[in-house]
């Protein structure tokens, strides 16, 4: 391993780790597919006097509390798997998909300390991947229900914890630590990825309503925070974020069975 210091950035050079990296990599993928697995088998283990359910929905990503000064809304895919409990409360297993993109950095310009002129890496690229699974408990307050529009509204509250695995990529920046002017514009940063399953939480508020005996409509606003993290781009104005949080917005329709 090699490490060159100078202009207050470090610079290093290893490959005799990168296997290790690798099979760390991959021993948290297995890990987290052995999880879904398992928790699937339990799902389909279930007793069949329970009613059950799935639900497909789309909705929004909202990036809040420091992941919003990198991105911005971005849609969201998910589906569940619900089974009554009781009559109010439904044990729910969960998986949703969201991908934000154009990063904030691919606009942001570093100041150079040797010219103090100010550049930006026409070639930035930023994107941020998360596949998530999800264990959460939804309580029906059949005693708020109201009326809308001739319908009759089932609020509902939940709350669980999870797997929040993501993957977040920023690459094409200028190294910044050049010292001989002209700066090199074409000098570039290796690419950066920062990849981890994370434990999370998650607060949901929402209800539905019956369009008929087995078909609902599901709508809902839940916050998510996941012990992760991004690194800092402190050049570009951009500082370490954790945990990591987000809200979703989704609109879904809810088969029963």
């Amino acid at each position: 391993m090699k490490i060159t210091l100078y202009n207050n950035y470090i610079v290093v050079n290893t490959t005799k780790n990168n296997s290790t990296v690798k099979g760390k990599t991959k021993l948290n993928q297995v890990k987290y597919i052995c999880t879904v697995f398992i928790l699937a088998s339990f799902i389909f283990a279930q007793s069949a006097d329970k009613t059950q359910s799935i639900s497909f929905y789309s909705g929004a990503g909202i990036p809040v509390l420091g992941l919003d000064n990198w991105y911005g809304s971005t849609p969201i895919y998910g589906i569940q798997y619900a089974f009554q409990e009781n009559d109010e409360t439904e044990i729910i297993f969960e998986f949703h998909y969201h991908k934000y993109n154009h990063g904030s950095i691919e606009d942001r310009k570093f100041q150079w300390i040797v010219d103090y002129n100010y550049y930006l890496s026409k070639e930035a690229n930023a994107h941020m991947i998360w596949n998530d699974f999800i264990l959460k408990s939804r309580k029906s307050l059949r005693d708020k229900t109201f009326t809308f529009s001739g319908k009759q509204f089932i609020p509902t509250l939940s709350y669980g914890i999870g797997f929040y695995n993501y993957t977040h990529r920023v690459k094409g920046l200028i190294y910044p630590g050049q010292y001989n002017p002209p700066l090199d514009e074409t000098k570039l940063m290796d690419p950066i990825t920062d990849r981890r399953v994370a434990w999370g939480g998650n607060l949901g508020i929402g209800g539905y309503t019956a369009i008929n005996e087995v078909i609902k409509l599901r709508i809902g606003l839940n916050y998510h925070a996941a012990i992760g993290y991004l690194r800092s781009f402190e050049d570009w104005g951009l500082f370490e974020v954790v945990p990591l949080q987000f809200l979703t917005f989704e609109l879904g329709i809810v088969y029963t069975y």
